[in-house]
């Protein structure tokens, strides 16, 4: 599998994917630091991303990744990306909007120009409104104000997050409500190596909503549609499935396609989905820097 990252042989198809998860995306995008520390940036066919993991993932390949990835621990930026105090105000309390279309262009001035000239396929996924299924959207990418939309559709938190994003007709919300781990969509598209940076640690593991909180959640999405409904009711079981397939993969060497999976220590400090302690946030993006920085660690000889 490091091999195929580094020397990608004729008919092989060599993926990224990026787990993301609201502030655990810090995690994925210190795992992202690393790749461009060590130079694999360009050695990647597509790369697949689902909602923190795609804004991960288009730093990274647009080349942009020591602009990106601080913005994870810059207090400012924090700030101005999530408040509870803006519960009754006009603006959403993760407002990803203000986030992409005007602090990334100002830390990194061409980003999006930047992404849409790379090498490496970007493919952010995102759940469609009418039918709850993922969509990857890179076919809907054609210039810098689709993807603009793009990221910010594979990014929008239902309900926190403000209304659903809408391009070329359909609405979206964020990824996780679909593909939190959006490796199926590489395989469809005939990938044969597969890196997937995961922002969970092992055994950490989604579970079906319930209790008063998971009730109220579940009926406030049901307003938005039937289908997010009911891709919040069974995520926990739909992403139990994908953690198998991937567990198979760990366990067995020799399957096809090959699949390296990299996670943070059992014993990092993983920010929450809505953390807002920076410290928590960096220690978060160092423990996947470092993941990553070790399993590479005996590739390089």
């Amino acid at each position: 599998m490091l091999r195929a990252i580094r020397e990608p042989a004729e008919g092989e198809r060599v993926a990224l994917v990026v787990e993301g998860g609201g502030m655990r995306g810090a995690v994925s995008g210190g795992m992202a630091l690393a790749l461009h520390e060590l130079g694999l940036a360009d050695n990647f066919d597509a790369a697949y991303g689902s909602s923190a993991g795609a804004l991960n993932a288009m730093w990274l390949i647009s080349g942009r990744a020591l602009d990106g990835m601080p913005t994870w621990t810059d207090a400012e930026f924090g700030k101005d990306l999530m408040s509870k105090r803006r519960i009754f105000g006009k603006r959403p309390i993760v407002d990803m909007k203000t986030m992409i279309e005007q602090n990334y262009e100002r830390v990194s001035p061409g980003l999006f120009d930047a992404v849409l000239a790379a090498g490496t396929e970007f493919h952010p996924l995102a759940t469609d409104v009418e039918t709850g299924q993922a969509v990857d959207l890179h076919p809907q990418v054609t210039d810098r104000q689709s993807l603009i939309l793009a990221a910010r559709a594979t990014s929008n938190l239902p309900l926190i997050g403000g209304p659903p994003v809408s391009l070329n007709g359909s609405r979206y919300l964020d990824a996780g409500l679909s593909a939190a781990i959006p490796f199926q969509a590489a395989l469809d598209d005939g990938a044969t190596h597969l890196l997937l940076l995961r922002s969970r640690k092992k055994g950490d593991l989604a579970t079906d909503p319930s209790g008063l909180g998971g009730r109220l959640t579940t009926r406030m999405l049901g307003r938005i549609s039937p289908a997010i409904r009911e891709g919040y009711l069974t995520r926990g079981r739909r992403e139990g499935a994908d953690e198998e397939f991937l567990a198979r993969h760990d366990r067995e060497q020799g399957l096809t396609p090959s699949i390296l999976s990299i996670r943070p220590p059992h014993d990092s400090p993983v920010p929450s989905r809505l953390e807002s302690d920076m410290e928590v946030v960096r220690n978060g993006l160092e423990a996947g820097r470092q993941a990553v920085h070790e399993a590479f660690s005996g590739s390089r000889t």
